[in-house]
């Protein structure tokens, strides 16, 4: 890096922007729900996930400016992010009681993939 612009921080998602963080989450979500879903039909997204996953992706992109007259573009990136982590943690709970971890390698590659979505829904949702 050149001089001035080095950042101090170690920590990536510190210098990543709030929308690509939940973007990027929206991407895993609906990711995971193609791949091991829809094409390998060994692990289940929620239906609810997918489509906030889709909401988020497709929404910004088509109107952008019907965001902006709804609520600021800071409340749509919280809103969704803080609502697609609340579907992981109720979907998170449930798969463990359901025992996830007895699936096949596939199904838990799909869950962590998943899993990893939440996590950044969450992270892109506070930094907002």
């Amino acid at each position: 890096m050149s001089e001035g612009t080095e950042s101090s921080s170690s920590n990536p998602l510190q210098d990543t922007s709030a929308e690509n963080l939940i973007s990027l989450a929206a991407l895993l979500v609906a990711g995971s729900w193609l791949i091991f879903e829809v094409i390998a039909d060994e692990y289940f997204v929620t239906t609810v996930a997918v489509a906030i996953a889709l909401l988020i992706l497709v929404l910004p992109r088509i109107d952008a400016r019907a965001i902006t007259e709804i609520a600021p573009v800071y409340a749509f990136l919280q809103l969704s992010g803080y609502a697609l982590a609340a579907v992981g943690v109720v979907e998170i709970i449930d798969e463990i009681q359901g025992g996830i971890l007895d699936a096949g390698g596939t199904s838990i590659i799909g869950a962590l993939v998943a899993y990893a979505g939440y996590v950044l829904a969450f992270f892109g949702a506070r930094k907002a």
